[in-house]
């Protein structure tokens, strides 16, 4: 029995001694772990800085919008800057209401094919980049059509960044009042600043040449001039008025095949040129418009309004797009300078 009671001792003894040196041993290892959580505390107050660059590239890379227009019939066209040769989706809700790409330089400029009928809209803006990164703009738009073509849209543009904020840049007598407030703001003895001064210019924008008759027809845009004269180089001039800014002259003559200028002046009260518009074209494209007009791109142009201001019908830019498929790869992709043919109007 004695036996028996030392041995259980010694199992006890046993026992807490290596109780003890387990605890013992557990010692070093939390002050490890200790040691491992202060800096990891540390590094997060660190990165603070880290997060705002990510948030400040962020920022650069939303869309910028330089154009939103709105029609009384509900017509689009939206023009600004993204990302170069990214995608573009303009969405109304969940449902895309218009596609298009930037170019190499970030512009971009689109125009939904379906007319916005009477209600209230809010459009967002989605673009893919070339590596696939998808950025939501801090941007959108807000849009109200009444449906009554006497009505002028009201359109305004929201940031969401940092706190809701709204500007108006489309509704019923903006202009106007923007107009009034100019001239208030000015004194009576000053009234040259209530309308700033335009420099002279003048623009080609059309050309129509009639084979049958052997004449063309050039038209464009001039302001801060009284006359226009216009022709083919080396050849006579013909002279027009200018009638609200816009102008048409008359050019008899054959057209050559080979390339030749197109020139237009601007002339001021004393006959003096205020400013010159040229165009170099071949006579055989002129012939392979086969009566129809050739219009010449300008910045900002888009295939829709160029349909809606000349043909009538905003859907009729499907039209444009199939007489120039050779030259339209991407119908909200097209360029200054460039030539389009157009249908007659009463086409369909």
């Amino acid at each position: 029995m004695k036996i028996s009671k030392v041995i259980y001792l010694l199992l006890i003894g046993a026992v807490l001694a290596l109780f003890a040196f387990l605890i013992d041993f557990t010692k070093p290892i939390e002050m490890k772990e200790k040691e491992v959580i202060v800096p990891l505390v540390k590094d997060k107050v660190d990165a603070k800085p880290i997060k705002m660059k990510e948030n400040a590239v962020k920022n650069a890379e939303t869309i910028k919008l330089e154009v939103v227009r709105v029609r009384p019939d509900g017509s689009l066209v939206i023009a600004g800057k993204a990302l170069p040769n990214s995608k573009i989706d303009i969405l109304s809700g969940s449902k895309i209401i218009a596609k298009t790409s930037s170019d190499k330089i970030g512009e971009f400029v689109a125009v939904p094919e379906e007319q916005l009928k009477g209600g209230e809209y809010i459009l967002s803006f989605r673009q893919t980049t070339q590596d696939g990164k998808v950025i939501i703009a801090d941007k959108s738009v807000a849009i109200n059509v009444t449906g009554n073509k006497k009505d002028t849209p009201i359109v305004a543009i929201i940031d969401d960044k940092d706190q809701l904020s709204a500007t108006l840049v489309q509704a019923p007598g903006l202009n106007n009042k923007n107009d009034e407030s100019k001239a208030d703001s000015n004194s009576k003895e000053e009234p040259a600043r209530i309308k700033p001064k335009k420099d002279p210019h003048i623009t080609i924008l059309a050309l129509t040449y009639d084979s049958e008759i052997g004449q063309l027809v050039m038209s464009g845009s001039a302001h801060g001039g009284v006359q226009v004269d216009a022709g083919f180089s080396g050849q006579d001039t013909s002279s027009s008025k200018i009638l609200k800014d816009e102008w048409s002259v008359v050019i008899p003559g054959k057209l050559i095949a080979g390339e030749q200028k197109l020139f237009a002046f601007l002339l001021g009260k004393e006959g003096k040129v205020q400013s010159k518009s040229s165009l170099m074209i071949s006579g055989k494209t002129i012939e392979r418009a086969n009566g129809k007009t050739l219009v010449i791109i300008q910045k900002g142009d888009a295939l829709w309004n160029i349909a809606y201001q000349r043909l009538g019908l905003g859907t009729r830019y499907l039209d444009i797009v199939e007489l120039n498929k050779d030259k339209i790869s991407n119908p909200d992709l097209i360029y200054p300078k460039q030539l389009f043919v157009i249908p007659n109007k009463l086409e369909n």
